[in-house]
């Protein structure tokens, strides 16, 4: 495996981890009302989760990178965790889009709660699935 590779390999671990803690207290801060914690947490989660993404696809631009030996019955696994991580990434996105753009009449602000109950979930899922990964591949 290659350097950057195993490097990425704890980075994942290490963003799993902060981001599911940051998560939680996210959603606790939501639960209490405390809106201006709760909105640096989700933008500092969301700009991560960018950073991530573009951290895990340099991977596969940067010379002398091999791709990771992915054993078959894991396939599944991986395309499922992927495939689903994609919903909170850009769901958060979205609403954190849409909560900047301080348009208070629009569909996703009038219904934020309940899309951040559902993406939270799901977000939960993907991060504990990343550090799953970690102990799959390691």
């Amino acid at each position: 495996m290659a350097i950057y590779s195993k490097i990425f390999m704890y980075v994942g671990l290490f963003w799993g981890i902060i981001s599911l803690c940051l998560l939680i207290s996210a959603w606790r801060l939501a639960i209490k009302k405390d809106v201006t914690r709760h909105r640096f947490i989700m933008i500092l989660l969301t700009a991560g989760a960018w950073l991530f993404i573009a951290s895990y696809l340099l991977r596969y631009y940067l010379p002398g990178y091999t791709a990771l030996e992915v054993p078959r019955h894991l396939v599944p696994w991986l395309a499922l965790h992927g495939t689903i991580g994609l919903v909170p990434f850009f769901g958060a996105t979205t609403l954190v889009w849409a909560r900047l753009r301080s348009n208070s009449t629009s569909h996703l602000n009038r219904h934020h709660r309940f899309y951040g109950r559902v993406i939270v979930s799901i977000w939960c899922f993907t991060h504990i699935g990343g550090i799953l990964n970690f102990f799959l591949f390691n």
